[in-house]
Parts: C-alpha cells; structure tokens; sequence
C-alpha cells in the first residue's frame, strides 16, 4: 500500500465525496463541503460552505459512515441520497438508538448545502446475540453497527463489532426504497425495519477493533478502525464481499500513521483517506 499526502482538510469524523466536493461530518451532523481539486501537498483546505445534518439537535448522528447511495430523491436532484449512521448517540441518552442509519436529501441552496431527513433505517434484529449483539469482552463490544452501500451491485451491507471470538459480522441486503417504512411520530419520517428475513447473506471476518469510517466499492469493503497508538493500532482492512472473506490487512501504525482513521472513500477511481485531525491523502492498494 502507498500512501501519499494531499494537505489538509478540517477534522471530523466520516466523509463522502460526489462530482468533485468532498463533505465531510463531526460527530454532532455538522457538515464541510471542499473542493476535491484544489487539494494538494502542503495545501491547507478551507470549506467553501458549512451546514447541519437535518434533525442532528434530537437525534445525534455520530456520522462514523457516511457515503452516496445509488437512488435519487427526486429525478433531477444534484445528488443521490446520503447515508449517515448514528453509531453512538448512546452519550447521554437512556435510549439510545441501535443499528440506525439516516437518509438525507441534500440540496444545494446558492453557495450552500440543506439536508432533509427522508428516512431511517433500522437493524431489527440488534438485540439478538445469536446474530447482532453480543457480550463485551476486554477489547469492548458496541452494537452500534456501520452501514455501506456498493454503488456496483446495488447491496446495502450493515456491519458490527462482535466479540474478539466471533469477529465482526456482515449483513447483506437490498437497497431500501426511500418510500418503504412507516411514519415515526417522534421523528416525522419513514422508519424501516430490517428484519432477519431481509437478509441476502451474512458472514464473518477477524474481529475489527472500534470501527471507523468504510465504504463499499467494486464489491469490496474498505474499513478503517482503532484510535491512536500502539494498542489500538489504526489500521484499514479489505474485506471482499464476493468471497465473504478479508483479504487484505493494512496496520498504518506501523507505517507511521498514527492517528485516529476516519474518513475513507473512491472517487475516479481514488482512494482518498483522512484521519481525525484532517491529515488528507491517497491510497493505492
């Protein structure tokens, strides 16, 4: 794996890139827009427009997966839907949501960027042990899940941290419409239940530690994971969906890169990855 610099862009959790801007998220749903083309060595990235994920104040979108899906809003919108999860919205909440994804429409409104909440969708089957949850062992559980859609084969893939044991597993199902699911009183939009009969497929890997930003591309699933450190070495991992099995393993402590991994994704056919603190680069597998 090479890796190379490409500057600097704001900090933050998860990002997405589509025709050229680069969004990237912080844990609370505040949202950056950059302009892909200006990155390079040594260069220093301001936004050129900021906004809020629509509902963040109620519903904490921690945004640790963030990517376009294949489905329009409307025909004629700029840009397809994006996903965010909301990982771990449990600080502070006595209810907090588990195995939720957010749908957005995103529109551009002159030099900035609304977003509307269209959707969420739900892994209905999270308290299952056998399945989703699992019991924490020294390395930590969170059943929050990371969720990823590969634009190629139209599959919407979930995936969550099990035990160091069963590893971490993945569930594969179609692409939701954007008009399935029933009204939620509290939230005013579709919620979508996915149940163990919407499962196309399951398998699992070696167990990734905290899970960070991913993305699926060209039936493959890119997965950044771990903190800072020679504990929690951060590290990405290839997991091949066809096969169901990791077939690469890539321990970027050991390459020098030592802070938290965030933001993974594929645009022309580039890997682009930032860590937390905005440190902005290239990857070739």
């Amino acid at each position: 794996m090479k890796i190379q610099g490409l500057g600097k862009i704001g900090g933050g959790q998860d990002g997405a890139i589509y025709n050229g801007i680069l969004f990237r998220f912080n844990h609370l749903g505040h949202g950056a827009a950059f302009d892909l083309s200006k990155a390079g060595e040594g260069k220093v990235l301001s936004p050129f427009a900021t906004f809020v994920l629509d509902k963040s104040d109620i519903l904490a979108p921690h945004s640790n997966a963030v990517f376009f899906g294949t489905h329009f809003y409307e025909e004629g919108d700029e840009f397809p839907l994006l996903y965010s999860n909301i990982y771990n919205n449990f600080c502070g909440k006595e209810d907090p949501l588990i195995g939720v994804c957010l749908v957005y429409r995103l529109v551009r409104i002159g030099d900035s960027f609304k977003t509307t909440l269209v959707q969420m969708i739900e892994i209905g089957f999270h308290e299952n042990a056998t399945l989703w949850k699992a019991y924490p062992d020294k390395h930590g559980v969170r059943p929050y899940g990371n969720f990823v859609i590969d634009r190629k084969t139209n599959a919407y893939y979930a995936y969550v941290m099990r035990t160091e044991e069963s590893g971490t597993r993945y569930f594969k199902f179609r692409i939701p419409s954007v008009t399935e699911g029933e009204i939620d009183p509290t939230f005013g939009v579709r919620r979508l239940v996915l149940t163990e009969g919407d499962i196309h497929d399951s398998f699992d890997t070696p167990h990734h530690h905290f899970i960070q930003g991913g993305i699926a591309y060209e039936e493959k699933i890119y997965s950044t994971e771990g903190f800072e450190g020679e504990v929690e070495r951060p590290a990405i991992r290839i997991i091949d969906t066809e096969t169901r099995e990791q077939i690469a393993y890539f321990d970027l402590f050991s390459m020098g890169y030592d802070k938290e991994p965030e933001m993974i994704d594929f645009s022309d056919g580039k890997c682009y990855y930032s860590d937390a603190y905005g440190n902005f680069y290239t990857v070739a597998f």
